[in-house]
């Protein structure tokens, strides 16, 4: 199936649908297991779904390539907290594009859209390329947050935080009860650590059944899945842990920016944000 932007017309692959059993069907093998778990990455072998029809952008619930306009669309993006500064659209893009979304923070800054994601059913496939100015710290940061019930500006409670810890990505919640995967030296091993001036494609799936799934341009990330198995170091505390489990059994808004719980400050870039009731293949 092929996306066009809903801004700048750019042309975007997407990817058939899921595997037998899987959450999805990106670069790695999908899952054929009835838990839906991910299979390994680097094998390119796509899922046994069929693909789907093509649509363009305009039919998606959310996608902004930022293309267009000096700052984020208003009409899209709401600044949270809203008295934060820090975010501009950017003469650097993705895959050869011209413009991205610049966010510089030390601390909160979102920018949160709290009507597309409950379009999407049980499951939201959350695609987007992301750039860092720097490697990732120690400390924990977010980038991607969802919430299961409406929230205002300023509150922090129920979060599912898509982020970074010990300079590789993990999920987090608000409660920190358990990461996936463990902060651990055998569950850093096991997770994607992304370098500084490098765009990378990422794709999560987030459904509300429990289940968590990664890929890193097309290639699935084992370590950051949830499959309902529990697997030591990865997501066997996850999976005990009601207060991590209960943060998403629904979507009531997406969040994409950066937030430092000790990471300190940040400066990254976004491009080609959607949200998706099918994968969408990195260009």
């Amino acid at each position: 199936m092929r996306c066009y932007s809903v801004r700048s017309g750019r042309l975007a692959g997407s990817a058939g649908g899921a595997g037998a059993g899987g959450d999805f069907a990106f670069g790695g093998a999908a899952g054929t297991s009835a838990s839906g778990a991910a299979g390994n990455a680097g094998s390119g072998t796509a899922g046994s779904g069929a693909g789907a029809s093509a649509f363009d952008c305009a039919s998606l619930p959310l996608c902004d390539d930022f293309e267009t306009g000096s700052a984020p669309n208003s009409a899209t993006w709401t600044t949270v907290p809203s008295s934060a500064s820090g975010v501009s659209i950017d003469s650097i893009g993705a895959h050869g594009s011209g413009h991205s979304l610049k966010v510089v923070s030390s601390d909160r800054l979102y920018l949160r859209n709290s009507t597309a994601i409950g379009k999407l059913g049980a499951v939201a496939y959350v695609h987007f390329y992301v750039r860092f100015a720097m490697t990732l710290a120690s400390g924990h940061g977010a980038m991607v947050v969802t919430h299961p019930t409406a929230v205002d500006q300023y509150s922090q409670s129920n979060e599912l935080r898509f982020g970074s810890q010990d300079m590789v990505f993990h999920w987090n919640t608000d409660s920190d009860a358990a990461n996936v995967p463990d902060v651990s030296p055998n569950g850093d091993a096991a997770s994607f650590k992304p370098m500084a001036d490098t765009w990378y494609c990422v794709n999560l799936v987030i459904n509300t059944n429990g289940h968590l799934n990664v890929s890193i341009d097309d290639m699935a990330q084992a370590g950051l899945t949830v499959d309902g198995t529990p697997t030591a170091d990865i997501d066997q505390a996850w999976l005990g842990s009601s207060a991590s489990l209960m943060r998403y059994t629904a979507l009531a808004d997406f969040n994409v920016g950066w937030d430092s719980y000790g990471a300190g400050a940040m400066t990254m870039w976004y491009d080609d944000v959607a949200l998706s009731t099918a994968p969408i293949a990195c260009q």
